[in-house]
């Protein structure tokens, strides 16, 4: 049986260990005859070209300097290998930005496609989001350790 799985990451998906994860679960689930669609974030102009996507397949959540103050991406590490921001030294105001960059186009990407899954990487406010938006559809999350570290370098955010 094919499956419709739209795929999450709150970083960009061609940069880190998590996008490397993520990029041999694309590649597998398209050999494998299911359809794939994602949900990630860039900070430049240069859109990541991933196996088994098209274009109208994936939707970035732009965190280019014209959108913010702190336009980075806020990083699952302390150091990432791109302009980043730590969790831990957002305001509240900032979080709530956060999360409605990545609300609209979930929402619009679901509403559109209707999924069979959806597959969000580490344990943390994207995967939280789309648990509250979309509590029915069937999730499988990721966990991939610096998302544990998060937990315990932000306890403030645990609520969310």
């Amino acid at each position: 049986m094919s499956l419709k799985i739209l795929h999450l990451i709150s970083q960009r998906p061609d940069s880190t260990g998590s996008g490397v994860y993520l990029q041999e679960i694309l590649s597998a689930a398209h050999q494998a005859g299911h359809e794939n669609f994602l949900v990630a974030a860039v900070n430049d102009e240069q859109i990541p070209e991933l196996p088994g996507l098209g274009r109208d397949q994936c939707r970035f959540v732009d965190f280019l300097p014209k959108t913010s103050n702190h336009p980075e991406i806020v990083g699952m590490s302390d150091i990432m290998p791109y302009a980043s921001r730590r969790f831990r030294d957002l305001s509240e105001e900032e979080i709530e930005q956060y999360l409605d960059k990545f609300r609209v186009p979930i929402v619009e990407m679901v509403e559109s496609f209707h999924f069979d899954l959806i597959h969000s990487h580490h344990l943390w406010l994207l995967s939280s989001l789309t648990r509250r938006l979309f509590p029915k559809l069937p999730m499988v999350t990721s966990c991939h350790g610096s998302d544990l570290r998060q937990m315990n370098q932000c306890p403030h955010l645990l609520p969310m």
